[in-house]
């Protein structure tokens, strides 16, 4: 069977009172001053402290891969400019329901009926990611919404997770597994302390076995926000914070759409099954012989390094590759340019370079994915270059003890519009 990776338990959560809570947020506002923006509100770096069990050398660490991350994939627009995938489009499992009865938006997820894996064998790594900060981004805009409208500080949301069809057959699958890690760690890093409620619904037997798995990598305070309910009892749960009114019928409320449908499906998505012929193993795949295009074997217990060298600032990274032989853990890393950028200090192709020690000089700014590439190639898809400097994406396989990647890829600098 296989294992994740760092599933050791978080720390329990520190209690503190809320005078030195202040002292500590001024300390962390000090420390962090000079990359602080006015969305930086005393709420949102209480979160990160929080999250961080009130650690401030690890806070300041991960609010500035949260700065970078969010500059990097230009998550501020992505409101805007995101296009989903027609896949994504047709078979989504994610839907806005209303909100609670304590002002918070409501965000259902179908994960019973979803299919993760066609989902990750149709639409590449990055895209997803993507995706599942859009979903996020949406939400606190929600937020942000009721907050003017009600005069309430609301900046948390509640989720209710349908297990209603959950099979581990379909789900205990090694590509599904490694994304939901790395989407619940991402979550928890970057956008922390916003779930009010997590209410998971229609739970069988084989859900708990599931769920037990997945215990190891929740924090501390997101596991007290979550509270359990079978098929008989997942009324009784919703509607102890959800108003009849606003209750779909078949999940114990009295809410139909304008077509009478108490599955409300004019607004509630269910997600489905995605056919064969959508999976990207069906298109044209990347080869080596391609124009540009680079081939490498990244051999077990070892990583690679593939440095581009950016020099106006707002250019963009523009990515083609796929592996062979299975998913590898990908990092985009970046490095400041020394005393002179014409002699840019290029790093070992074979060197892991650790963005936690200074020896490396290097910062993450794209967090560490195994990205599912042998399923769904990353085609023609952006990242950008916000400043000059040397960006390096760190293929790892130092977790693998046994088998090699085969990677193939074309990685450009496209430098920005005059």
């Amino acid at each position: 069977m296989w294992w994740p990776e760092n599933t050791a338990q978080i720390e329990p959560m520190k209690e503190i009172s809320s005078a030195m809570e202040q002292q500590i947020l001024h300390q962390f506002r000090n420390k962090v001053s000079k990359m602080l923006t006015p969305a930086h509100t005393d709420i949102i770096l209480l979160k990160f402290l929080k999250a961080q069990n009130y650690d401030l050398n690890k806070c300041k660490s991960i609010l500035q891969e949260t700065i970078s991350l969010r500059a990097v994939h230009d998550i501020d627009k992505l409101v805007e400019f995101y296009k989903k995938p027609e896949v994504l489009e047709k078979y989504e499992f994610v839907s806005s329901m209303g909100y609670a009865k304590d002002g918070t938006p409501i965000c259902y997820v179908a994960s019973g009926k979803a299919d993760f894996y066609g989902c990750i064998a149709s639409v590449n790594g990055f895209t997803l990611c993507q995706y599942a900060s859009l979903v996020l981004e949406l939400d606190l805009r929600r937020t942000r919404e009721q907050t003017k409208k009600t005069g309430q500080d609301i900046n948390e949301i509640t989720y209710i997770l349908d297990m209603d069809e959950f099979s581990i057959r379909t789900t205990a699958r090694q590509c599904a597994i490694e994304m939901a890690f790395d989407l619940f760690r991402m979550l928890q890093d970057y956008y922390p302390e916003i779930w009010k409620k997590t209410l998971i619904v229609n739970a069988s037997s084989l859900f708990y076995k599931a769920f037990n798995f997945f215990k190891p990598i929740l924090r501390g305070s997101l596991l007290q926000n979550i509270s359990v309910a079978s098929k008989e009892t997942t009324p009784e749960l919703l509607l102890k914070y959800i108003d009849a009114d606003v209750l779909p019928v078949f999940l114990g409320g009295k809410r139909v759409d304008s077509k009478g449908d108490p599955k409300c499906r004019e607004f509630l998505k269910f997600g489905g099954v995605v056919p064969e012929e959508s999976y990207a193993a069906r298109r044209p795949l990347l080869v080596p012989t391609d124009p540009g295009m680079c081939s490498i074997l990244v051999r077990p217990r070892s990583c690679y390094n593939y440095p581009l060298v950016v020099k106006e600032a707002n250019s963009r990274l523009l990515v083609d590759m796929r592996t062979e032989g299975g998913s590898i853990a990908t990092t985009i890393l970046f490095r400041e340019f020394g005393s002179d950028p014409n002699i840019p200090d290029l790093p070992p192709s074979d060197a892991y370079l650790n963005e936690n020690d200074e020896r490396c000089n290097v910062r993450l700014v794209s967090p560490c994915v195994k990205l599912q590439l042998h399923l769904a190639q990353a085609e023609g898809v952006y990242c950008g270059a916000p400043w000059p400097g040397i960006y390096i994406f760190r293929f790892d396989n130092t977790g693998n003890w046994i088998n090699g990647r085969r990677l193939i890829y074309r990685l450009q600098v496209i430098p920005p519009k005059s």
